[in-house]
């Protein structure tokens, strides 16, 4: 069992590629973020630093990629395909499973 689900069906062991995949069905194609700006890599910044179109800088990768997911994934969920995409534990049990034993 993958150790990653997301609730369109996406499984997979690394957490990278969740992130790629969740960076992939949310990133709009003209690159604005729910905050109303554009954000997207630089490629002219400095060798040592990544650096976003909206001013944000940083010299660590997981850093930045988590900046881009918090700028792009939507209040709720739903991808730029039109379904929802949120990241699921599969070992948790749904919770209405629960409340139904105690009706």
């Amino acid at each position: 069992m993958s150790q990653f689900h997301c609730t369109c069906g996406f499984a997979i062991d690394l957490a990278d590629e969740f992130g790629d995949h969740m960076h992939q069905v949310f990133t709009r194609d003209d690159d604005m973020g729910t905050d109303g700006r554009i954000h997207h890599e630089l490629a002219d910044a400095s060798p040592t630093k990544l650096a976003c179109a909206c001013d944000f800088a940083t010299p660590d990768m997981t850093e930045f990629d988590d900046h881009l997911l918090i700028v792009f994934i939507t209040p709720d969920g739903i991808g730029t395909d039109g379904e929802k995409h949120v990241p699921v534990d599969p070992s948790t049990p749904d919770r209405w499973f629960v409340q139904e034993d105690f009706r």
